[in-house]
């Protein structure tokens, strides 16, 4: 009818409206998690856009694969963040997955190990010990088990329980998955660092390095992430086993 919103505005003003909720409470019960995500953003921009302005040669090909996978991460990492911050857990699950396998493709790159066409081997390089992280992924991301989906999905009021079409706002799931979009984040300016020492010979400045260190450790103190040991090897300035004061 005239003067009236179709039902699908209708449905989609009440998502928007409940992400618009799941946002505040994730904000409320984030602690320091969303500025250790700006930490390590603003690492690995900081350090890109100082080399921007440089001119250099044409690269090789693998030093082009690693830039163009870098610049696809970047360009994700809003719509990621914003798909955890509002309540869209499957939706982000599925792009953590896609983050995993870049950093993955850039390792493999950079280790002469990429074959054109293959989907990224977790496990192997430097997501040694991700494994079983990427299951959990894959599971969210793919409703494939289904007391997780219910949970993704159920609302319940009194005897009314039933899957909601709205975000519903699950904070040990937020809690998981930004912890590790954080991590994903930190891991991919140690490679983009990589890739300048490589072309320049210069990577990360000392504020830089010290924005990509605060981040780990705030993921460390606030307890969200369990890194395989491999991973900790890579980070030799932070003691893993010392008690971490808030």
């Amino acid at each position: 009818m005239a003067g009236e919103y179709s039902p699908a505005v209708k449905l989609l003003s009440a998502q928007m409206e409940a992400r618009e909720k799941v946002r505040i409470a994730w904000k409320r019960d984030a602690g320091d998690l969303i500025d250790a995500h700006q930490f390590a953003l603003s690492a690995v921009y900081a350090m890109i856009d100082r080399f921007s302005g440089r001119r250099f040669d044409k690269q090789p090909a693998a030093i082009e694969g690693r830039m163009s996978l870098t610049a696809q991460f970047i360009q994700g990492v809003d719509i990621c963040e914003t798909s955890i911050s509002e309540g869209l857990y499957s939706q982000a699950a599925a792009l953590l997955k896609q983050q995993l396998e870049t950093i993955a493709a850039i390792d493999e790159f950079e280790n002469d190990r990429r074959k054109d066409g293959k989907t990224p081997n977790i496990g192997k390089g430097i997501t040694a010990g991700f494994g079983p992280i990427y299951g959990d992924l894959n599971g969210i991301a793919h409703v494939s088990r289904h007391e997780l989906a219910r949970q993704l999905i159920t609302v319940e009021n009194g005897d009314i329980c039933a899957p909601s079409l709205i975000p519903q706002y699950n904070r040990d799931h937020a809690r998981f998955l930004y912890g590790y979009h954080v991590y994903f984040i930190v891991e991919i300016g140690r490679q983009t660092a990589r890739i300048f020492e490589e072309i320049f010979g210069k990577g990360f400045s000392k504020e830089e390095s010290e924005l990509n260190i605060l981040a780990m450790m705030v993921l460390l103190r606030e307890k969200v992430i369990e890194l395989p040991s491999e991973v900790k090897k890579r980070f030799p300035n932070i003691d893993f086993d010392k008690p971490i004061r808030a």
